[in-house]
C-alpha cells in the first residue's frame, strides 16, 4: 500500500485538543478574576494605625444618604456617607459613625456658610460633629474611608452599638442638614443590607 503523503505526526494531531484547551482555561480564568474583582467586601475591614498604634475596624457597608438638588442641575445631589468604625487604643474602644458631607457639584465657590447635621430615626437624634481637622480628634491619623471628593467635610458622632443596631433596624433613618436658617433633609439612598 502506498501512502499519498507524509503521516500524521502523533504531537501534529494533538496541537487542536491543545490550543482548545488552553483556550478554555483561559476564559475560565479571566471570568473567575472579573468576579472576583467586581465583588464588594461586606464584611468588616480591620488595620493598625501605624502612628496612634490604634486597632481600626471598619464596618463593611455604608449608610449613604441624599439630597436631590435639581434647582442646580440635573441628577446634583448632596450625600453624606457614614461608615461605624470602631478605634481600639490599648484595649480602650471608642466607637463612632464617620463619614463626609459632600456634593457631585464642585461647589468651592458656593459660600454654604456654616452647615448642622444630625441623624434622625423615629424620635431619636444624633448630631454629627464636622471636623475641620480632620480624622485626628478622634485618634486616627488618615482616614478609615476613601474620601469621595475635594471639598468632603468629615463628619463624626459617638455612638454605641446600640445606637448603631437601632439605626440599622429603624426603616425611616435621615439626615438634616441646617445652613442659614434653612433645614434640608438627606433621604436614605443605600444602606447596609438587613
Amino acid at each position: 500500500m502506498t501512502s499519498s503523503g507524509p503521516a500524521p505526526d502523533a504531537g501534529t494531531a494533538r496541537r487542536p485538543i491543545l490550543r482548545r484547551t488552553l483556550t478554555v482555561a483561559a476564559i475560565l480564568a479571566a471570568m473567575v478574576t472579573t468576579g472576583c474583582a467586581s465583588r464588594q467586601a461586606a464584611g468588616p475591614r480591620e488595620y493598625l494605625d501605624e502612628r496612634t498604634a490604634a486597632t481600626i475596624t471598619v464596618a463593611g457597608e455604608a449608610m449613604v444618604f441624599a439630597c436631590d438638588r435639581p434647582e442646580l442641575g440635573v441628577n446634583a445631589r448632596d450625600y453624606v456617607t457614614l461608615t461605624a468604625v470602631d478605634v481600639n487604643t490599648s484595649g480602650r474602644h471608642a466607637l463612632h459613625l464617620v463619614g463626609y458631607a459632600w456634593s457631585t457639584l464642585d461647589k468651592r465657590g458656593a459660600a454654604d456658610g456654616e452647615s448642622r447635621y444630625e441623624i434622625v430615626a423615629d424620635d431619636r437624634t444624633l448630631p454629627l460633629q464636622a471636623m475641620p481637622e480632620g480624622f485626628r480628634s478622634i485618634g486616627l491619623n488618615e482616614p478609615p474611608i476613601p474620601v469621595p471628593s475635594r471639598t468632603a467635610v468629615p463628619l463624626t458622632a459617638p455612638v454605641s452599638r446600640d445606637q448603631l443596631q437601632f439605626l440599622r433596624d429603624t426603616p425611616e433613618v435621615r439626615v438634616l442638614r441646617t445652613r442659614s436658617g434653612v433645614m434640608e433633609r438627606f433621604e436614605l439612598w443605600r444602606g447596609p443590607s438587613r
